[in-house]
């Protein structure tokens, strides 16, 4: 009977942990979005188009938040929807080194 207490706490740990390491994923590319976003002047290098590139540098002020956890990797581009103020935008982002994103595009909804 110890033996399945010890497994079952096992197992419970390993979740904590990969929950741990999936917040901390999420926090570094939603870091990697926000520094993205103060570079003011490259804003409009990675905005899909004007319209996006001038909203967000109008509006932006630090209050990036997610409402839904849509993250879908396509050729080793991650698109990671967040909004800002009443808008949805598709951040773009590739991976750079072990836990390094870097915004390749930003496309607004």
């Amino acid at each position: 009977m110890e033996v399945y207490g010890g497994l079952l706490l096992l197992i419970i740990t390993g979740i904590i942990i990969a929950l741990f390491i999936n917040d901390f994923i999420r926090r570094r590319m939603i870091l990697a979005c926000k520094n993205a976003l103060e570079n003011k002047a490259g804003i409009s290098q990675i905005a899909a188009d004007n319209e996006t590139a001038d909203y967000l540098q109008r509006n932006y002020n630090g209050s990036l938040y997610r409402i839904d956890e849509l993250i879908s990797k396509k050729d080793n581009v991650i698109r990671y929807k967040l909004c800002l103020k009443k808008r949805s935008f598709d951040f773009y982002l590739k991976k750079q080194k072990l836990l390094n994103y870097k915004v390749i595009a930003i496309k607004m909804y």
